[in-house]
C-alpha cells in the first residue's frame, strides 16, 4: 500500500508573500532615509552664507479703512545652520481701493530655532515704511512685521515658502482729494509667497 503524498500549493503563496515583504521593506527603508536626510544639519560653507530672496503677496485691512494690499518683497542677508535669514529688505505695497502706496524698508530675522530642517520657522520685520499719499504729500512711520513661516518644496540651492504675519504700518490721518482719512496706524493680515534662494 503506497502512501499518497501531500499536494503543496505553497511555493506560488511563499513567492507571493516574499514580493509583498520586499517591496514593503523596500518602501520602510526609502522612508526611513529620506527621514535621515532630513534631520541632517544643514552644511552651510563659503558663498551659500550669503542668501536673498523675493515674495508675492497681499494684506487685508483689519481696521475697516479699505486699504488692503497687494505686495512685492525683496531681500538679503546672512544665513547659517541656525539662522535661515538676517538681513534687510524692502517692500512695495499697492492700495487696491486707491492711488496711495506704502514703501517699506525693514530688518529681517528669519529662524526655526535648529540647525536641522524644519517644517515651521519665524519671521520678523522691523523697520520704517514711506507712505505715499500723493504726488505733494509723504509721511515716514513705523513698520513692524511678526509672523511665522512654512517651508515647501527645497533643493540645495534654493526653498519656498509661505509666510503669514501680522503688519503694523503706523500711518497718520490724511486727506486724499477732497475726502479725509482719519487712519491712526494700519493693522494688516498678511500672506507672503516667497522662494529663497
Amino acid at each position: 500500500m503506497h502512501e499518497s503524498l501531500p499536494i503543496v500549493h505553497g511555493p506560488a503563496h511563499t513567492f507571493a508573500d516574499m514580493k509583498k515583504s520586499l517591496i514593503t521593506t523596500l518602501i520602510a527603508a526609502i522612508a526611513l532615509l529620506s527621514s535621515a536626510a532630513e534631520k541632517q544639519p544643514r552644511d552651510i560653507s563659503g558663498w551659500s552664507h550669503f542668501a536673498w530672496g523675493a515674495e508675492i503677496g497681499g494684506a487685508a485691512d483689519l481696521t475697516s479703512n479699505d486699504m488692503s494690499t497687494v505686495n512685492l518683497d525683496a531681500y538679503f542677508g546672512y544665513r547659517n545652520s541656525w539662522i535661515e535669514t538676517i538681513g534687510i529688505g524692502a517692500e512695495v505695497n499697492m492700495m487696491l481701493s486707491n492711488s496711495v502706496r506704502a514703501f517699506p524698508v525693514y530688518a529681517m530675522f528669519r529662524t526655526s530655532f535648529s540647525k536641522r530642517p524644519q517644517l515651521m520657522f519665524m519671521d520678523l520685520r522691523a523697520g520704517v515704511v514711506f507712505n505715499n499719499i500723493s504726488t505733494s504729500s509723504q509721511q515716514t512711520s513705523a513698520y513692524v512685521s511678526p509672523g511665522i513661516g512654512v517651508n515647501l518644496a527645497g533643493g540645495s540651492t534654493f526653498q519656498s515658502y509661505i509666510t503669514l504675519s501680522y503688519v503694523y504700518n503706523g500711518i497718520d490721518p490724511f486727506t486724499l482729494g477732497d475726502e479725509r482719512c482719519d487712519i491712526k496706524g494700519l493693522s494688516m493680515a498678511c500672506i507672503r509667497l516667497g522662494i529663497r534662494f
